[in-house]
């Protein structure tokens, strides 16, 4: 099975984290996640049914990108679950499985791992590590500025500097 960068652009959707009130440190500072529309489990996650998304985005799945779709599904639905290991996990699953995509052209393979690597990215900051979701986004804006991974970046770059200035100031 081939996909045309086109038929995966048209078929991303972009989930806002604000909406799960389990994530609010990530809600309130606006960062967001991607989420493959029509993926295994991608209608359950927008309905809020994250037990349905699981069990969709684990059934058998047959092509190279199911399974990648599916990941990010798991990503997504865990981590609204707030469970950050198993979200982890799945991230880490997508972003070997993006890279790895044998039936897609460069820029969509490129495309796909920048948006695995971006949620890898929200779930690491949830878990308390900046710095490693810092590497995340800056690898995801260098494959793919979009405008999901490059607000996440500033987001956390920002973060990173106000901070900075308060240790500062608070030391003189």
């Amino acid at each position: 099975m081939t996909i045309s960068t086109r038929k995966f652009i048209t078929r991303m959707a972009v989930v806002l984290l604000s909406s799960s009130p389990l994530l609010a440190s990530a809600a309130s500072t606006g960062y967001k996640m991607a989420l493959i529309d029509n993926a295994p489990g991608a209608e359950y996650i927008q309905a809020g049914q994250y037990d349905k998304a699981i069990a969709s985005a684990q059934a058998p799945l047959q092509a190279d990108t199911e399974l990648f779709y599916g990941q990010v599904s798991l990503c997504v639905a865990y981590s609204r679950m707030n469970e950050l290991a198993l979200a982890a996990t799945a991230c880490d699953n997508a972003v070997f499985r993006a890279a790895t995509l044998k039936a897609v052209t460069g820029s969509a393979k490129r495309e796909m791992r920048a948006l695995a690597l971006n949620n890898r990215g929200v779930i690491k900051l949830l878990a308390g590590d900046k710095v490693a979701a810092l590497q995340d986004f800056m690898l995801a804006v260098r494959l793919n500025d979009s405008a999901l991974t490059a607000a996440n970046l500033e987001r956390l770059t920002f973060s990173i500097n106000e901070g900075q200035e308060i240790a500062m100031q608070t030391a003189e």
